[in-house]
């Protein structure tokens, strides 16, 4: 089952394919935002009407909005600062990204915004945005009626699942989180909330019925992925084991504007800034979706190699899979000390796509082999490589980058900002 989501010619007062509902806003921008009126509106909902039932619909259309806007720059900066590529230009902005040189300082990653004209891979504001829209439009929903609005407690599982994968993202990869001008945090705070936040979409989920199921879904994946972030096994093990075969749940894109454009398709295949790391070109594995594009990239002097997983500004980023929460469920039996189940886990789908089995003589063998089918399995997306370099201490891109002969940074977790520690 593939479910993703497309609102752009749906609604007249507001359309996420346009702004969002405030992410357009440095204003409202860092960890630090803190009332949702406090933003000016680009126009698309006047202030005095955000209180308004009839719109709630909207505004959790915004809250998506707000997060396929983040997302898509995380997956894009963190495929590129992760092993997955290398930078193909002396762009010095574009090239930090792929050589783990972005550090608290960089503007772009800082306070960047989701527009590809005027932004690279901008974070932190557009994460924190999409947070803190879920919170806020979740607790004005608690403030109406079922009479007042049709399906809202189905709409509050929807911005309850959002929340948790924002959580979810700042928790796995910063290197520690801060919320509402409040005191910087381990990420492991984060991902206590996410989880909250999922457990929530899954029960509210469940009283909405009809037209919720795929929310419960996500919502399942997330309490998985969190669970085994935490080392939470057991836990990990049985939501993920509750996700179906087929499911996958996608993010949006679209060629309305270029805040919606797929950025990984845009920086890395259309205009070549990156190109696909060495390892990746030979895998051999059906699943590892690369080609040299035979043409130069950014730097003409190197070939373009891409991934195929996209082939358009407008393709949709895959958010949650039932192929993520097999691999989940392996590492978790891994965890447990069921060697057998996991290999068989991963192994069955090695066989699917016809590839030899694998075999491991203890739980460290094991775990390895699912760290490197997760690369494979879920390559460019999901920020799954940079979590899993970063949690299992995987060796990085050091040295320096064999295309532009640029030194590499030392980046790893991403940092706050230097403008919210400061107040900016």
């Amino acid at each position: 089952m593939r479910t993703s989501h497309d609102f752009a010619g749906r609604a007249t007062v507001f359309s996420r394919a346009a702004t969002g509902l405030a992410v357009t806003i440095a204003a409202v921008a860092l960890g630090a935002c803190s009332n949702l009126l406090d933003v000016k509106y680009p126009g698309r909902i006047p202030i005095e009407q955000v209180n308004n039932p009839a719109l709630a619909s909207v505004l959790v259309d915004g809250v998506v909005g707000d997060f396929e806007c983040a997302y898509n720059n995380y997956v894009g900066g963190t495929s590129v600062h992760s092993d997955e590529y290398q930078s193909a230009s002396d762009n010095g902005l574009l090239a930090n990204w792929g050589e783990r040189n972005i550090t608290a300082e960089n503007d772009d990653y800082a306070v960047g915004q989701c527009e590809a004209n005027t932004s690279d891979f901008g974070l932190h504001v557009p994460m924190h945005t999409a947070r803190y829209q879920a919170e806020d439009v979740f607790t004005r929903l608690g403030a109406w009626t079922d009479a007042q609005v049709p399906g809202r407690i189905g709409l509050q599982a929807t911005t309850r699942a959002f929340a948790g994968y924002a959580y979810t993202l700042l928790g796995e990869t910063y290197c520690s989180v801060a919320f509402d001008r409040g005191a910087p945090q381990p990420p492991a705070a984060s991902l206590a909330l996410a989880a909250a936040r999922f457990a929530e979409a899954v029960t509210l989920g469940g009283q909405a019925g009809a037209g919720s199921e795929d929310i419960v879904k996500l919502a399942n994946v997330g309490l998985a992925r969190v669970n085994l972030d935490l080392k939470n096994w057991a836990a990990a093990a049985t939501f993920a084991a509750k996700v179906p075969a087929g499911f996958e749940y996608f993010a949006d894109r679209g060629i309305e504007n270029d805040r919606r454009w797929n950025k990984i398709q845009y920086f890395a295949t259309d205009l070549g800034a990156f190109v696909v790391s060495e390892p990746y070109r030979t895998m051999n594995d059906p699943r590892v979706l690369v080609k040299d594009a035979k043409k130069p990239a950014f730097n003409p002097y190197i070939d373009l190699w891409v991934t195929t997983k996209y082939n358009g500004l407008s393709d949709p980023i895959r958010l949650a899979s039932y192929r993520e929460a097999r691999l989940i469920l392996a590492e978790a039996n891994a965890m447990i000390g069921d060697v057998a189940g996991a290999m068989a886990i991963i192994n069955g789908r090695r066989g699917d796509v016809g590839l030899p089995p694998l075999s491991a003589a203890n739980q460290a063998e094991a775990v390895d082999h699912i760290i490197e089918e997760r690369r494979r399995e879920l390559s460019f997306e999901g920020g799954h490589r940079l979590n899993d370099l970063i949690r299992k201490n995987i060796q990085w891109k050091v040295g320096r980058n064999p295309f532009t002969s640029r030194p590499y940074g030392a980046t790893t977790c991403w940092p706050i900002p230097t403008k919210e520690t400061n107040g900016f």
